[in-house]
């Protein structure tokens, strides 16, 4: 047996374990690549294009473009508009949201707060409207280098309780690299469709390059 092969059924079987040990009902991968444009009067525009997997790293799950312009109001302080365009292998979705987020450094820890209000359209459906409420925490660990934590809730804004439909917790770390870019690679639990009868715990690996251009 050649050794990728070896490798391959090693994957699995981390999977399976993670799966039959946690009560996982999936396994997802996330990959982008992005990048952010400095603008004058206090503005930044971000493009980011993402490819997920789901049933295992096996099966396409969606792409993305997203673009983005964000206003510093000031230092900590940003507001921000991104709008998605998401192919799936059966649909297509459009997503405009409206977020605040404000960043508080206690160095070598910052904590940062992030308030969006999402809105999704689909062809032939009602348009989807959820609240997301982030909260991470970083630690600078050198010039380079930086841990971080998160946890993440979705509200459905268009009912009567503001149900919450899913949540997600995240850690992973990111790393400044040469010619103003970085990685940032992290692991990803999110318990989603909670008003659901049957909701979906799963687990995602992702990793994003990103660059600023002068």
């Amino acid at each position: 047996m050649s050794k990728t092969k070896r490798l391959n059924i090693g994957y699995y079987l981390f999977f399976l374990f993670i799966q039959s040990s946690f009560g996982i009902d999936d396994t997802q991968s996330w990959t982008s690549i992005g990048f952010e444009k400095i603008l004058p009067h206090s503005l930044t525009f971000e493009f980011e294009q993402e490819f997920r997997l789901k049933d295992q790293l096996t099966t396409f799950s969606q792409t993305f473009s997203e673009v983005s312009l964000s206003y510093k109001v000031f230092d900590g302080l940003n507001i921000s508009i991104p709008y998605r365009y998401a192919v799936f292998d059966d649909k297509i979705k459009q997503r405009l949201s409206l977020g605040v987020s404000y960043k508080y450094s206690l160095k070598p820890i910052s904590l940062k707060y992030r308030a969006k209000l999402q809105r999704s359209y689909e062809k032939d459906k009602i348009p989807e409207q959820l609240i997301r409420n982030k909260f991470i925490l970083q630690y600078k660990l050198s010039k380079k280098i930086e841990p971080f934590f998160s946890g993440e809730l979705f509200h459905q804004s268009n009912t009567n309780n503001n149900q919450l439909d899913e949540y997600r917790v995240a850690f992973g770390i990111a790393v400044d690299l040469p010619w103003k870019s970085s990685i940032k690679i992290f692991y990803l639990f999110k318990n989603e469709d909670l008003t659901k009868t049957n909701p979906e715990k799963i687990n995602v690996f992702s990793l994003s390059y990103r660059f600023k251009i002068k």
